[in-house]
């Protein structure tokens, strides 16, 4: 039988995303945000909570879980196994407007309080970064003076971390990057879990409502839809980009420079081909699928996705 990832759409927001799983996320954001003691988040309110009922009928929308803690700071978090051409922009704008929408015609504006984004990645959006966790804050020139209660965004990329045994594991954040990146196999596990983290209930409480989900007919093929339409909406935005590409491309052969186009038309389609091959396999499509999608060959592809970490 077939097990989804954590990272699934519907399995991120069935877990996280419901009234009664909030000691779940705070947990997750402490976490993420390295929060200890005092520092740590006590309370969090749902801005947007899970309703499965309405869940079907966004076609093709992510609805980001939106929450704010007991000092009224707020937060946005997905997961993301797809990359996107336009990720950062889209992420930055989260951001601002959730920054923003604090506001209201007249305020204060010394009432705003902090907003961050968090994104969980299961692919490399920094290529020049070895880090797991990137985090970008308003900062000055010198990077000496920073912005403090305004906009933050943190990327934390699973295909970085590359612990693989729970005894390697340190702090909570470790914990939870462990759990999510091979959360197929906690699915699958039929111990005690709080054996395997006895300091950490809540990563328990999440692994227990993965594998439920995991066991339930109706709940699967929720997941089985958002995984078809996320696999729809990588061949739809693969070909935009790879369109993209050409045009681009063209416009150097009319400033003269046709080699170099030739060459830059390759290596945007092939690159592009290569982008969508590791989405689609992030989503378990199978081999041949991936291959009459992209135009890939079987051997160049299995060549190529002997690198591609899988969550």
């Amino acid at each position: 039988m077939k097990i989804y990832s954590i990272l699934n759409d519907f399995a991120f927001q069935w877990i996280f995303n419901q009234p009664g799983r909030e000691p779940i996320l705070r947990s997750l954001l402490n976490a993420i945000l390295h929060l200890q003691g005092t520092d740590r988040i006590v309370e969090i309110q749902y801005l947007n909570p899970f309703n499965p009922a309405r869940f079907e009928d966004r076609k093709k929308s992510i609805v980001d879980i939106k929450v704010k803690d007991e000092l009224d700071r707020w937060y946005e978090v997905e997961a993301q196994v797809i990359r996107d051409p336009s990720f950062i922009e889209r992420t930055a704008y989260y951001v601002a407007t959730l920054y923003s929408s604090q506001a209201k015609r007249g305020e204060d504006f010394s009432q705003l309080t902090s907003a961050t984004g968090i994104s969980i990645l299961n692919f490399r959006l920094f290529p020049q970064s070895q880090k797991v966790q990137e985090i970008f804050r308003f900062r000055n020139d010198d990077g000496n003076i920073i912005l403090k209660d305004t906009m933050t965004l943190h990327y934390l990329d699973l295909t970085r971390f590359n612990r693989k045994h729970p005894d390697e594991l340190r702090t909570p954040l470790e914990k939870w990057l462990h759990m999510m990146k091979f959360s197929r196999a906690y699915a699958k596990m039929k111990v005690d879990l709080n054996k395997i983290f006895p300091e950490d209930e809540e990563i328990a409480m999440a692994i227990t409502e993965h594998q439920k989900i995991n066991a339930d007919e109706e709940l699967r093929r929720r997941m089985e839809d958002r995984e078809r339409e996320a696999f729809d909406i990588a061949v739809i935005r693969g070909a935009a980009f790879r369109q993209g590409k050409l045009e681009g491309k063209a416009e150097g052969k009319a400033e003269g420079k046709a080699e170099g186009k030739a060459e830059g038309k390759a290596e945007g389609k092939a690159e592009v081909k290569f982008e969508i091959a590791g989405n689609l396999y992030r989503l378990d499509r199978p081999l041949e699928e991936i291959c009459a999608a992209t135009g890939l060959g079987l051997d160049e592809l299995k060549k190529y996705l002997a690198n591609v970490s899988k969550t």
